[in-house]
C-alpha cells in the first residue's frame, strides 16, 4: 500500500450542507447533533509507473482528501461553537459512497499490450476519537479511501486518479487520534 500525501492533490471541490430531516424526524437537540452531507471531488496524483510489458503491476493507493476546508467552513458558516482548548475537527461517517476513476494516463512508446485499471475502491480503515463535546468515544471517523489500481507496460504511467466521495455524518471535535 502506498499513501499519497497532501502534496499529491491537484485540485478538490467540496459541498457541505446540513442534511435534511425525514418526515416527522425530530430536530437535532443541539448543533453538535446535526447531521451533514459532505461531498468531495477532485484529482490526486498517483504517479505509478508500470514495470513490465508482460505482467500487471497491482498497487493499493491510500489518500485522505482535505476535510479541514469544508468542516471549518460549516463551523464558521453555521456558528458552531468550538469547544475550549486546542481541538481538531473530524467527520464521523454514518453513510459513505466513495468512487475513484482514471483521470490521466500515459504510455511513452509503442503500446504493446499496455493497460490501466482501477479495480476497486473502498473507505480506508475508520478510526476513533474521544469526542470532547460528549465525552464519548466517536467511531467511524473517516480517514480517506483506498484504491486498488493496476498498470501494465514498462513505459506506462498512471498519473492521476479522480475521486468522488459522498459522506453523511456528524462533525466531531477531539484532541487526539485514538486510531
Amino acid at each position: 500500500m502506498r499513501t499519497l500525501g497532501q502534496d499529491s492533490f491537484k485540485g478538490q471541490n467540496w459541498l457541505i450542507t446540513p442534511a435534511a430531516l425525514q418526515v416527522d424526524e425530530p430536530r437535532p437537540a443541539s448543533v453538535y447533533d446535526q447531521r451533514w452531507l459532505l461531498v468531495l471531488t477532485g484529482v490526486v496524483e498517483s504517479d505509478l509507473e508500470g514495470d513490465s510489458p508482460h505482467q500487471w503491476l497491482h498497487e493499493t493507493l491510500s489518500f485522505i482528501p482535505d476535510l479541514d476546508g469544508p468542516l471549518n467552513f460549516a463551523i464558521d458558516r453555521y456558528s458552531i461553537p468550538r469547544p475550549p482548548g486546542s481541538t481538531s475537527v473530524f467527520f464521523m461517517a454514518e453513510q459513505w459512497a466513495p468512487a475513484a476513476s482514471l483521470a490521466s494516463i500515459f504510455d511513452q512508446d509503442t503500446s504493446d499490450n499496455a493497460g490501466f485499471a482501477v479495480d476497486l475502491w473502498r473507505p480506508a480503515h475508520f478510526s476513533q476519537v474521544m469526542d470532547i463535546v460528549t465525552g464519548q468515544l466517536a467511531g467511524n471517523i473517516f480517514t480517506g479511501i483506498n484504491v486498488d489500481v493496476a498498470v501494465r507496460d514498462s513505459d506506462a504511467w498512471l498519473y492521476r486518479l479522480g475521486y468522488h466521495i459522498t459522506l453523511l455524518g456528524k462533525i466531531v471535535f477531539a484532541n487526539l487520534f485514538h486510531g
